[in-house]
């Protein structure tokens, strides 16, 4: 089975925008809900809030049912315009790439270093600036040369990255959607990192960063999920099946044989998991769901997830603890706050940074491969002709 093999579907699907901007909610609210409940011990929260916080983000955590749905969607989507391109595919999916994830990623560590490492570091315990760390973060492969990231949500885009880096060695030796392949790749990881758990000179911040690599399991799942949607492909479905369960016993198997005593600590990840890939697979296929907030949140939902932490802190440190503490004991009002705000930011990120840099990728492509797309168009066009003459002659 090959990309080659697969219909693209010609138009941009709401629901897919709908994910996005749903996940980057749910991201926004485990990280603002659990920092409001957790960082001022001395105000007394709502009871019926801090229940509710409780179980959404420590019994089921919602943030890593955000991330999961990230993941599957940028599986589900990404690697197949690597088809669409009809000249130089992968130097045109590199270009618009970097383009497309840099320079929104670049100002959110500068604000992050700002903000985040340093402003409310200094002030909550301390974090100097280490401008060797701030140059490295600027890469987005900083956690593999064991250097910390600015943001802590920083290490999905390194996700991304490895994912892609994998589907262009995949695509070009036409085996993308190759169950034996991926399966390689992805045992490989679990091999490797269990390896490297008995090595006694790597340390726990290198092991938890090729624990983070077996996400790119649920990328692989969007990927055949959407060979098997779009062409009904029985024997993707089936890969499909195959990917997702190994990912899914990579992280919960040892919780699953413990399930039975229902144990807080081992229903969280399973839960979790299991209501993202639910989420996912009911959106795409059965319910669909779209219309014009969720467009308008998946455009700008990479902002949201990048600035999110940029715009709570500060709102925590400058404003929310100089609050009455009967409005501190709401912590959900600190989610709302920090997503309007958040959303606010992220419009304009997305209209002044992140659209003008699409279009800048997309332009450098067209000029680069401009003459050879004409030709071949033109090619098309003589082709298609002759095949029309043909059946009139």
């Amino acid at each position: 089975m090959t990309l080659s093999s697969t219909k693209l579907p010609p138009l941009r699907y709401q629901y897919l925008d709908f994910l996005r901007g749903f996940a980057a909610l749910l991201v926004i609210y485990q990280h603002t809900v659990d920092f409001a409940m957790m960082a001022r011990q001395d105000v007394i929260l709502n009871a019926t809030e801090s229940g509710i916080a409780h179980f959404f983000t420590r019994q089921l955590g919602l943030g890593e049912a955000g991330v999961c749905i990230f993941l599957m969607v940028s599986g589900f989507v990404v690697p197949f315009s690597l088809a669409s391109y009809p000249v130089k595919p992968v130097t045109t999916f590199v270009i618009h790439r970097f383009f497309r994830l840099y320079p929104a990623y670049w100002l959110s560590a500068v604000l992050g270093l700002i903000f985040v490492w340093w402003r409310f570091g200094s002030e909550h315990g301390g974090n100097e600036i280490s401008w060797l760390m701030f140059f490295a973060n600027l890469t987005m492969f900083q956690a593999f040369i064991g250097i910390e990231n600015i943001i802590g949500s920083y290490w999905t885009l390194t996700l991304e990255l490895l994912f892609y880096i994998t589907c262009i060695y995949l695509f070009k030796r036409k085996k993308l959607t190759s169950l034996k392949s991926i399966l390689m790749f992805f045992v490989g990881l679990l091999i490797l990192r269990e390896v490297l758990r008995h090595v006694p000179t790597i340390s726990a911040y290198y092991w938890n960063v090729f624990s983070y690599l077996r996400y790119t399991g649920y990328m692989f799942f969007g990927l055949l999920f959407r060979e098997w949607l779009f062409k009904g492909d029985k024997a993707a479905a089936k890969n499909a099946i195959i990917i997702l369960a190994l990912t899914f016993v990579s992280f919960a198997g040892k919780d699953i044989l413990r399930i039975w005593s229902l144990q807080a600590e081992y229903l969280k990840t399973p839960m979790t998991q299991f209501a993202a890939i639910a989420i996912f697979v009911l959106v795409t296929s059965i319910f669909k769901t779209g219309g014009k907030t969720g467009d308008f949140l998946g455009k700008i939902s990479y902002s949201m997830y990048l600035f999110h932490p940029v715009i709570f802190y500060p709102l925590y440190t400058y404003c929310w603890i100089t609050l009455p503490p009967e409005i501190q004991a709401h912590p959900h009002l600190f989610f709302l706050l920090s997503a309007i705000l958040t959303i606010i930011f992220s419009y304009f990120s997305y209209r002044w940074i992140e659209n003008p840099a699409i279009a800048w990728g997309k332009h450098i492509t067209q000029r680069r491969n401009g003459s050879r797309e004409q030709s071949q168009q033109l090619l098309f066009a003589q082709t298609e002709h002759g095949k029309t003459a043909t059946q009139i002659g």
